[in-house]
């Protein structure tokens, strides 16, 4: 072969490998054609990335260029570099990016298998889908590393879609499970509506009620709904009628509601604006369950009971200032504490006493043995108990009189 052959050949090697290297260093991007896309809740055969035109890249790239790096003499002639320390080999631009692209592969394997396991059912598909997408766009390695990496990846798809049809399979059997219950409720309501003891009818209604606060959403939840409150306001609605009725329970009703609003005019100028806050609430609770007293009847003492309650409450927004101004909110928070100890001190009283009475004073008999009785005197228990009496009983008296004497500081009296 002439010098000339030899060179058109050594060009065409030189221009091979020049548009080689061109192709690995490019930045390499991901399919993005519609149709590779797949659900990222289940696995794809294949890699999206193309591994077709660098099947032959399993080649060490430590020496790209085919030429040996070896030092050149005076004479220009090439001889062996030192080789007791050798030089640290560096990565070549390929080495490097296939580096980073595994790194960034592996990153997002962990993020997908963290997502798989972890991340809400309301969000992970779209968690997984913008991993799948970020995937797309990492690059490539070698093919071996690739397929691989791959193979984790739609690993961790698997476990999300295996979670995911799990959860939707409860969550089906659980909307079944409660549509049957609430349909046995139903019926059981039903029933419950034609019964002729309206007082029966009326506390087993409230305990379906309860059932069903407890069952959870079901199919078709608000026509259920609907089927079960006609049965429930058909039994209410024919104790009202029976209420309504009922003149007896007229008068006991109207009754009962002038001594809630007595009670409430009694409020104003309560030493405690704190606890007469939770007293009004109590009563006004009570006089809407006091029931009906007659339509006259209940007009005026409804009147009669708003009136009651803005008078309370204009008190107790100008009684704080009135205090504060008049420098007794000091006297106020005393007698406040007074009554709270007077109110233990009796209910601990109270149970000294019933202890005491259950004690036998002249001696307590006990059996032992062979049916033989002892009689042991006057025990020790006793003489405690009676001791603790008589100092709570004092102590109750000492708080009585503290509260008298502050009562009257506070005009009371």
């Amino acid at each position: 072969m002439d010098e000339n052959s030899i060179q058109t050949s050594y060009d065409a090697a030189a221009a091979s490998a020049a548009v080689e290297d061109t192709l690995a260093d490019a930045p390499v991007n991901a399919a993005t054609d519609d149709s590779t896309a797949t659900d990222p809740t289940s696995r794809a055969d294949t890699d999206p990335t193309d591994h077709a035109d660098r099947d032959s890249d399993t080649t060490d790239d430590s020496n790209e260029s085919g030429f040996c790096d070896c030092a050149q003499n005076d004479d220009g002639l090439s001889e062996p570099g030192p080789t007791d320390e050798p030089a640290p080999q560096q990565l070549s631009p390929r080495q490097a990016l296939r580096a980073a692209t595994r790194a960034t592969k592996q990153s997002l394997i962990a993020q997908a298998e963290l997502v798989a396991m972890t991340a809400p059912a309301n969000t992970a598909a779209a968690e997984m889908k913008a991993l799948f997408e970020r995937w797309k766009q990492a690059g490539r390695t070698t093919k071996a590393e690739d397929d691989a990496l791959w193979a984790q990846f739609t690993s961790a798809q698997d476990q999300l879609h295996t979670r995911l049809s799990l959860l939707r399979e409860q969550r089906t059997a659980a909307l079944d499970e409660a549509t049957r219950q609430k349909l046995s409720l139903i019926a059981t309501a039903e029933e419950v509506s034609e019964r002729a003891d309206l007082k029966q009818a009326a506390e087993t209604m409230a305990a379906l009620m309860a059932q069903w606060k407890q069952v959870g959403p079901g199919r078709d939840d608000q026509q259920l709904w609907q089927r079960f409150k006609a049965a429930q306001d058909k039994v209410y609605a024919r104790r009202t009628e029976d209420r309504r009725q009922s003149e007896a329970d007229q008068t006991q009703a109207a009754t009962l509601k002038r001594s809630i609003i007595a009670q409430i005019q009694g409020l104003v100028g309560a030493p405690d604006i704190r606890q007469a806050g939770f007293e009004l609430r109590s009563l006004q609770t009570r006089f809407r369950q006091a029931g009906y007293a007659g339509r006259e009847v209940n007009r005026k003492l409804s009147s009669q009971f708003d009136k009651a309650c803005q008078e309370y409450s204009d008190w107790a927004k100008r009684e704080p200032g009135r205090r504060k101004e008049s420098g007794q909110v000091t006297s106020y928070d005393r007698r406040t504490r007074l009554v709270r100890q007077l109110e233990q001190v009796r209910a601990d009283l109270a149970a000294a006493e019933e202890k005491l009475k259950q004690t036998d004073a002249s001696g307590a008999r006990r059996s032992h043995g062979s049916s033989i009785t002892l009689l042991l005197g006057q025990s020790g228990t006793y003489s405690g108990l009676a001791a603790e009496t008589m100092r709570l009983k004092v102590q109750l008296t000492d708080l009585e009189k503290q509260l008298t004497r502050l009562d009257s500081s506070l005009g009371r009296a």
